[in-house]
């Protein structure tokens, strides 16, 4: 069965909880915490090369956003750089990705609205992931067609995830990777990414319409810059699915992924082309320069 690797992720030994390093067998939080009993919390993920965190800024402000959208306070967001660092450390880790999730905290007895300001339970994690070395080219996979009926505030990263994972789960069982999704007939975004397409020889990215329901992905920011500065047509727009399945090619994005380009979809073969690949070696490339000090447009 098809899987994008994250089902391979090694266990971590240690994760961050509140603001201590603990052993990940003894971590333990509270049933009554509300992103246990309400998914009332928002999460991150930054990929880290060479001890690097990429574009960590971009992370930072998005998580503070999502913070401040749905009223959750008692955290900096700015916070997260030092997470990271304090658990490559504890892990020996250069090469990662590390997650950051954040809930409203516990109150007893189970309330709909929180009564009194909570202590937020912070947690974080991080696993090992491919270095800067190993990005040769985008990996190719396959996709799925689906309407997206997950709720309309898509651009916040907010750990209630369920139709997300349903989505990737029918993708799974169809021997593919992933989910692209479409609202009344206009792509949206992939369960857990970022969509591009290449048409006529320009690029394509959908563009939130007043729904919001697509999240400002940091590494569809690289991958814009990227192609910007590689000479690559581009533009951000509304996408239809029925554009989408005439593309000669088509990828998905995110921090774990870097750019993946879709083969096929519902089992329909794209004509393929060399965009992606282009555009695969100027995000190296623009990973490579952030990497050794000189943060690219995208992370700063």
């Amino acid at each position: 069965m098809p899987t994008d690797g994250a089902d391979l992720e090694p266990r971590p030994r240690h994760v961050l909880l509140g603001d201590s390093i603990v052993p990940a067998r003894e971590a333990r939080i509270s049933p009554f915490d509300r992103g246990f009993l309400f998914g009332d919390g928002v999460y991150e993920m930054v990929r880290v090369f060479d001890r690097v965190p990429l574009s960590i800024q971009a992370h930072q402000e998005r998580l503070a956003t999502s913070l401040s959208e749905i009223g959750i306070s008692g955290f900096d967001a700015r916070r997260y750089s030092s997470i990271v660092d304090r658990l490559l450390i504890a892990e020996d880790l250069r090469d990662a990705c590390v997650y950051l999730q954040i809930t409203r905290g516990c109150e007893i007895p189970r309330r709909h609205v929180p009564m009194t300001a909570l202590t937020p339970t912070v947690f974080a994690y991080a696993v090992p992931s491919p270095s800067l070395a190993d990005l040769e080219g985008p990996t190719v996979t396959t996709a799925i067609l689906r309407p997206d009926d997950r709720w309309h505030r898509c651009d916040l990263k907010t750990i209630g995830l369920l139709p997300n994972v349903m989505a990737a789960a029918l993708a799974v069982d169809a021997g593919s990777t992933e989910a692209i999704l479409h609202r009344d007939g206009m792509i949206s975004e992939g369960s857990h990414s970022n969509v591009l397409a290449c048409i006529e020889g320009r690029l394509v990215t959908p563009k939130a319409g007043p729904f919001r329901g697509i999240l400002p992905g940091t590494m569809l920011a690289l991958a814009t810059e990227s192609a910007r500065a590689a000479g690559i047509p581009l533009e951000c727009r509304p996408l239809s699915a029925s554009e989408l399945l005439r593309a000669d090619e088509v990828a998905i994005t995110s921090s774990r992924r870097i750019l993946h380009a879709i083969s096929s979809i519902d089992g329909r073969s794209l004509p393929g082309g060399p965009i992606f690949a282009r555009l695969f070696d100027r995000m190296a490339a623009s990973i490579a320069t952030a990497v050794a000090g000189e943060p690219t447009a995208a992370a700063r």
